[in-house]
């Protein structure tokens, strides 16, 4: 479930599956909802990412906000992963990974791939245990990026919280 101000506004759905020596995942995510009853947002997000030994090796996204839409492609090479936007061609190189919500563990490095916008964002991410309840809380802070996780004992994700550019708070909740 998707809120803004603790509005539900739609819905972020995950799939993982597990393969050999990775995984594939695809999620889906559609919001629809007015900010301060004057501006209609619509969000729809598509996007299937191939993970293997822990990195991206193919991604395939598409997102239409309000009526513009961008997508974004990628596949491993041997030179590195080659990222195919409509701003142009970028090879990334080593390990790269997205922002993997659903694996605390994958949410590593200085840079996480924004799959929405094939941007290779600069990131510092720190996470710490709740002693009230051992949850792992995790933090990726970086340029007008501020993302709050959350996760159970297990290492299940249980929910998000950023702020919107509205000044509006942004969550989901785990159902």
């Amino acid at each position: 479930m998707v809120l803004v101000d603790d509005r539900e506004v739609g819905k972020h759905n995950f799939s993982v599956k597990a393969e050999q020596n990775g995984w594939l995942v695809n999620s889906t995510m559609a919001l629809d909802f007015k900010i301060l009853l004057i501006k209609k947002i619509t969000y729809q997000h598509e996007a299937t990412e191939q993970w293997q030994d822990g990195c991206l090796t193919e991604v395939s996204s598409r997102t239409k906000r309000q009526s513009k839409e961008v997508t974004t492609q990628a596949s491993l090479t041997e030179s590195g992963l080659m990222v195919v936007t409509a701003d142009g061609d970028e090879i990334l190189e080593g390990c790269v990974r997205s922002f993997a919500y659903w694996n605390p563990h994958l949410l590593q490095g200085e840079r996480l791939l924004n799959v929405e916008t094939g941007g290779y964002l600069p990131v510092k991410i720190s996470s710490e245990v709740a002693p009230e309840n051992s949850h792992t809380h995790v933090t990726i802070a970086g340029s007008k990026i501020n993302i709050q996780l959350e996760y159970d004992t297990t290492g299940d994700w249980i929910g998000l919280q950023t702020k919107l550019k509205t000044g509006a708070v942004l969550k989901y909740q785990r159902i």
